[in-house]
Parts: C-alpha cells; structure tokens; sequence
C-alpha cells in the first residue's frame, strides 16, 4: 500500500497532551504501510500550545490550520477534508481512543469496493476498553438506536472513518453540527456499501472527555434534522399533527380561562379558537415548515384562512353543546371533530399554499 496517498484529518481543541503520542503513531503508519500519508490538523484555536508543538515536530507531511471562527468539532472536520488533495481521507479523533494502526485495514476496505468504511467497537473482533459506566454505555447504545432510521451499521457513532475524497465531494447539504459527522456524511454522501474493521477502543487517557449534555442535545438535532432530509414529508405531517395535538390542550385550557372574562359565551369561545389557532401556526411554522420562511403576516393569515374551516366547525359544536354542558367537555367534541374534519386538509393546503420552499 506504500503508492496509496491518503490524508488523515484530525480535529482537535486542547488536545496537546494527547497530540504527541498519536502522531507518532501514525508516522510508524507511515514508515512502514503508508508512505505518501499526510496529517492535517484543525485546531478551534486551543491556545495550548498545539502550534509550537507542531513547530518543533517540524515534520513536512503535517499541516495544522488553526481556526478562530466558526469552531467546532464537525465543521472542523468538513474544513480538514477541504483541505484535503488525496485520493483517500481518514477522520480520527485526537484523543487516542482511535487505533492509527487500523488505517491501512479501513483504505483496503475502500479498495475493495466498499464507499465508506467505519473502525467499529461493536462488529465481531471490535472491542471496548474496560472503564465505561452504565451511563457511557447506555448514552452509546441509545445514540446508536437513533441511527437506526439511516443506516445498518453496528457503530454509526464512530467518529473514526475512512472514504475517498470524491465521495466528500459528492455530499448534499451538508451540516456539520454535533460531535458525530460519521452518520450525516453516510446518509448526505449517499453511502451504501459501509464497510465496518473491527478495532479496540480506547478510553481517554489525558486532556478532558467532550462528551457533555450539550453535545447529547446537538445529537438529537442531528438525528431530527436527518429525518427532515430522508423523509421531509412524513417529518413534516407527524410533527403538524404533534403541533395540532398540543393546540387542543391550549383551546381547552384557553376556554376555561377565557369564557368568564366575557358577557357572551360565543365571545369566550372564539377568543379561545384564535388563541389556538395562533398557537399552532406559531408551532407550525418553526418545526413543521421549517424550510419555509416567508412573510410572516401573509403566512399568518393565510394559515388562519384555511384552518377556519375546522376551526369553524369547532366553534360551532362547542357553542351549541356548551347551552347544557360543561364547557370543557363541549370543548373536548369541538375540538375533536374540527381536528377530524381539518388535519389532512389543513396540512395539505397550508404546505401547498402558505408554506411553500
């Protein structure tokens, strides 16, 4: 494998003590299997010592790019790969928990014809250091359950991966937000032969774990904004439908409040149907139409104008059960018949008509 040019990104952010003995691994990588491997390092401007460090090593096949802007473990790795002039790229975490001596087995996988490949812990002959708590554990394999929807791969987690340099290229819409660009490269990149090389994680050693709540959260993002991407549209409905779920429990709670503070009832009534209404386009707009963002008091009025025919009906029947029942439970039929007569059509106008790309 010496002819084979292949450059490994590393991203990094205070990880000096940790740099040292992973980039002498990856020059005994280099001297014995891959000769023309190159090293870029992106640095979020650590501030710790990671230049000189580099300076000193003063070894031509490593190059490091310090950013002061838009930082970021996953944007650090999409600018590495920018950076990138060779056939085959490798991304590897800086903390020496990925093996560098497993590189040359994850480029063979792409020779032989895989389109992406993925040092994996939890495929035959992977393992995991010992150490991990219940709750490291437990964060990985729930992580990794949300993957399911996009891809097979036993370790879609992984953050060490393997692919050529055209198959970056190739990447839709990329967005590298989060700790984990494995997954939103595999499903934008179009990646369906993943090639997965059983490896031994290991546990951080030196400098601090980034792994925090934070992070989690910018996961769950990651996983709602890919299933906006694989499946925009039943997205789209279900998350309406959530919207239109929640603003029945506003129109219940508005009538109860609303109704006393006015001489008629009908008034009550019809101020709680706009308080909902309002509610649900507010909603709508920001998750179930998240693409679209137009004038917004046009959007406004054109979301109430089709949502009145149900909103009509919910009136109407609250009104009239309301002359000899509980307000609530008046409420509660309106409302489920205005939801059964409008969901499918106000969804499928208000996308077609008020919300549209």
């Amino acid at each position: 494998m010496n002819e084979i040019a292949v450059t490994v990104v590393l991203p990094t952010y205070q990880e000096f003590e940790s740099l040292p003995s992973l980039i002498e691994a990856l020059k005994e990588v280099r001297a014995q299997e891959l000769q023309h491997l190159q090293l870029i390092i992106v640095d979020d401007y650590s501030d710790d010592g990671t230049e000189q460090l580099i300076k000193d090593f003063d070894q031509e096949w490593i190059k490091l790019v310090i950013r002061k802007e838009d930082r970021g473990l996953s944007s650090a790795v999409i600018r590495g790969l920018q950076e990138a002039s060779t056939e085959y790229c490798v991304v590897m975490d800086a903390d020496g928990s990925h093996p560098a001596s497993a590189i040359p087995a994850m480029v063979q996988a792409i020779q032989e014809g895989a389109d992406f490949a993925v040092g994996s812990r939890y495929v035959l002959g992977g393992t995991t250091e010992d150490g991990w708590g219940m709750l490291r554990w437990l964060n990985s394999k729930i992580a990794t359950l949300m993957a399911r929807p996009f891809t097979k791969v036993l370790d879609p987690m992984s953050g060490f991966l393997a692919f050529r340099k055209t198959t970056f290229e190739q990447a839709k819409e990329l967005n590298p937000v989060g700790y984990k660009i494995g997954l939103e490269l595999i499903v934008k990149c179009g990646c369906k032969q993943v090639s997965e090389v059983p490896i031994h994680f290991s546990t951080r050693q030196l400098g601090q774990s980034k792994l925090t709540l934070g992070v989690q959260f910018e996961y769950l993002q990651h996983v709602i904004r890919l299933l906006r991407y694989t499946h925009p549209k039943l997205v789209s409905f279900f998350t309406f439908a959530t919207v239109g779920l929640s603003g029945a429990i506003v129109y219940l709670l508005a009538l109860n409040v609303l109704t006393p503070l006015f001489d008629e009832r009908w008034e009550g009534i019809g101020a709680a149907v706009w308080v909902a209404m309002t509610w649900n386009f507010l909603w709508d707009r920001k998750y179930a139409f998240w693409y679209s963002r137009s004038n917004i008091v046009a959007q406004y009025l054109g979301f109430v104008a089709v949502c009145s025919v149900g909103a009509f009906a919910n009136f109407y029947i609250t009104n009239l059960l309301a002359a000899s029942n509980a307000i609530t439970y008046s409420g509660f039929i309106g409302v489920v018949v205005g939801s059964v007569i409008g969901i499918v059509f106000n969804f499928l106008v208000t996308r077609l008509l008020v919300f549209r790309k």
